[in-house]
Formats: structure tokens, C-alpha cells, sequence
């Protein structure tokens, strides 16, 4: 039996969160051999999303309620990570931008390398993605200075992550950012801890969700994040 905790991060997600969790939660019960769990990590909701959660926990066995403290992707992935019940953790979002057989791929993906840390590349010569130029441009070139500064050898560090819990465990004073840059830190922290990382293609219509990044202030934001975890990581051992 393969232990797997699912990660939703969930900010005022009430219009959506009820039919996507629902549909999380039957697409594992489908996957043969997976005792999993997935949690919904509720950071900063002011709408009814903590209540809806409640309910789907209390409703559904797979299917729990974190309620954290401040608001933020990173912190909402790092909170919820430290309070995972299985080793294999994997990030995703709510409004399931890949669909749902980007998980069983990147289960498998992983195991088949033996623990890889696996992620749903929009940068994968076999992807097939439709968005807005400013966003595609955005995120080759953060995705280049990943590279650059830390050689991870991906081409998107945005994607949905499968990963480990090691890196928390012994990196996580230094996994510090509270929003997107997270994202990067798990991969760049997974590196650190020996993990393999692996890309696998996903499908994206960019019409099909709303994101929230700014390209003005979050953008600035992960751009001042990448150059201080590059001066921060000369002093990590």
C-alpha cells in the first residue's frame, strides 16, 4: 500500500471547493494500493471555504481540514506538509488546472525512479499549453533563473510538485517564503537532500481557470525571493 497525502491550498476557494474536492476524492479511491489523504489547507479565507472544508471532512474520510494561520501558497504547502500523515506529499491546485490523471502519472512517474520528486511541466517538449503570452514569457524566465542560479535542470518550476517530506524535515527553517517561490524551494531543497527530479507533460487552457499572480507585485515579489534564497543558500549546509 503506497501512503500519499494531496495538498490543496484553499484561499477563498467556495465556488469551486466542494465539487473539485469531491472529485479529488473519488479519482484516488479509484487508484488501486493508495492509502491517501487530502488535505485542504485553508489560509486567510474570509468567504465560506473554511466552513465547506469542515463539512467535506466531517462527510468524507479521505478528505481533511487544516486551518492555518496566515495566508500564503508557501505557507499553506508548508504547514500542511509538516502536518501530512505519509511521506509522499504532492502539491496541487484547486481549480485542477492539469486534470485529475496528472496525479496517478506523477505517482507513477515517481516510483518508477525510485522516489523521484515529479513535476507537471508546462515546459515539457510533450506539454500542450494555451496562455497568455505575458504569463508564458514570465514564467520561462523565472523558470531560466531557477536554472541558473541553482541548476536544477527543469524547464518550469510552477508546475504541480510530487515530493517528500525530507526536505521539510531537515530544510525547513531555510523553506521560509510564504508565497510562490515555495514552489521553487521544494525543488531546490529536494536537489540538497538527493532526490531526482522529473518533469511530465500536462495539458493547460488558460481560459479554463483565473489566476491570481500579478505579473506587477507577485511577480517582483518571487524576482526579489529568487536572489535572496541564491545569497541565503552560501550559508546553508
Amino acid at each position: 500500500m503506497t501512503g500519499f497525502s494531496l495538498i490543496i491550498p484553499v484561499h477563498n476557494e467556495a465556488p469551486i471547493l466542494e465539487a473539485n474536492a469531491k472529485a479529488l476524492d473519488r479519482y484516488l479511491a479509484s487508484v488501486k494500493g493508495l492509502d491517501y489523504e487530502i488535505i485542504l489547507a485553508c489560509n486567510g479565507c474570509v468567504d465560506s471555504s473554511v466552513d465547506i472544508a469542515a463539512r467535506l471532512e466531517s462527510e468524507n474520510p479521505g478528505i481533511r481540514r487544516l486551518v492555518i494561520e496566515g495566508r500564503g501558497l508557501g505557507t499553506a504547502i508548508k504547514a500542511a506538509s509538516k502536518a501530512a500523515k505519509h511521506e509522499m506529499l504532492m502539491f496541487y491546485a484547486i481549480d485542477l488546472p492539469f486534470g485529475l490523471e496528472v496525479i496517478g502519472e506523477s505517482i507513477r512517474a515517481s516510483m518508477a525512479k525510485g522516489r523521484a520528486v515529479v513535476i507537471g511541466s508546462k515546459g515539457h517538449k510533450d506539454s500542450k499549453v494555451e496562455r497568455a503570452l505575458a504569463r508564458t514569457l514570465f514564467s520561462g524566465a523565472i523558470s531560466f533563473l531557477n536554472n541558473l542560479l541553482f541548476g536544477l535542470g527543469v524547464k518550469d518550476t510552477q508546475g504541480s510538485i510530487l515530493f517528500f517530506k525530507e526536505p521539510i524535515t531537515r530544510y525547513g527553517k531555510y523553506m521560509d517564503n510564504p508565497g510562490a517561490f515555495f514552489q521553487a524551494q521544494i525543488l531546490i531543497y529536494s536537489r540538497k537532500c538527493g532526490f531526482e527530479l522529473v518533469e511530465i507533460p500536462v495539458k493547460l487552457k488558460e481560459e479554463m481557470r483565473k489566476t491570481r499572480f500579478s505579473l506587477a507585485g507577485d511577480g517582483w515579489r518571487y524576482m526579489k525571493a529568487l536572489f535572496r534564497e541564491r545569497m541565503k543558500l552560501l550559508g546553508v549546509k
